[in-house]
């Protein structure tokens, strides 16, 4: 499967500078730093508990950046775009763990990478000016996660990697500076799901005194990036 997408990711990217080398296409690139609003970790995603498989804790504030590479169609008004993005976020604190007797406020750190490859259909909207230009479209994605997770000293090891799948949804503004110069502005809603699996690479450890134990059996969480995420940046044309 991930072959299959990776084959025909790479086929339209051929095909597309292939037929950027007429009148009528053109290539630009795009340089963006982002913002999603929010996302998710579920902590228990397969029990049959709803109350349990729905415990989540929330991750705001989430930046990242990307790169784009679009093929314009200048006569038809849409393009093609290939974008990937790195977003990151981790919460790093004291928190109460139950893995000690009795519990204790201990380190934590928690939180998650997400490298999302998008693909998407857009189409340009008419609107009378060459210095302006408005997009809207959509497509879909792969999108590749990390899980990060440590008590104390102890890290809790990704056991393989991590896919998930999705559509989304975006719009963009564009605003000429110079022939081959834009600023980018856009708004992009996706709602990735990835299932990841871990296990502790110790099965104690101390803390200040204190004994911790770790379960020896692999746990899978869920990371759920579902907000709403903002990008700025430059676009180059290339031809």
């Amino acid at each position: 499967m991930r072959r299959c997408a990776a084959v025909l990711v790479l086929l339209i990217f051929v095909q597309g500078i292939a037929e950027a080398q007429s009148s009528d296409w053109s290539v630009t690139v795009g340089f963006r730093g982002s913002y999603t609003t929010t996302s998710k970790i579920f902590y228990d995603p397969y029990s049959p508990s709803p109350e349990i498989r729905s415990e989540h804790n929330v991750f705001d504030n989430i930046y990242g950046g990307g790169v784009e590479i679009r093929f314009e169609d200048l006569s038809e008004h849409y393009f093609l775009a290939l974008a990937v993005e790195y977003l990151s976020k981790l919460h790093e604190g004291n928190q109460i763990v139950a893995l000690s007797r009795p519990p204790r406020s201990m380190p934590v750190q928690d939180g998650f990478r997400v490298l999302p490859v998008e693909l998407g259909l857009n189409m340009f909207i008419p609107l009378g000016s060459e210095r302006v230009r408005l997009a809207m479209g959509g497509g879909v994605g792969v999108y590749f996660g990390k899980r990060v997770f440590r008590i104390v000293d102890v890290d809790a090891r990704q056991l393989k990697n991590a896919v998930g799948y999705g559509i989304h949804v975006e719009s963009s503004f564009d605003y000429r500076l110079y022939d081959r110069l834009w600023l980018r502005g856009e708004m992009r809603f996706r709602d990735p799901e990835i299932v990841t699996e871990s296990q502790y690479t110790a099965t104690s450890t101390q803390y200040n005194g204190t004994l911790v134990t770790f379960p020896r059996d692999p746990f899978k969480t869920k990371i759920n990036v579902n907000g709403l995420t903002l990008g700025l940046g430059i676009v180059v044309g290339l031809f």
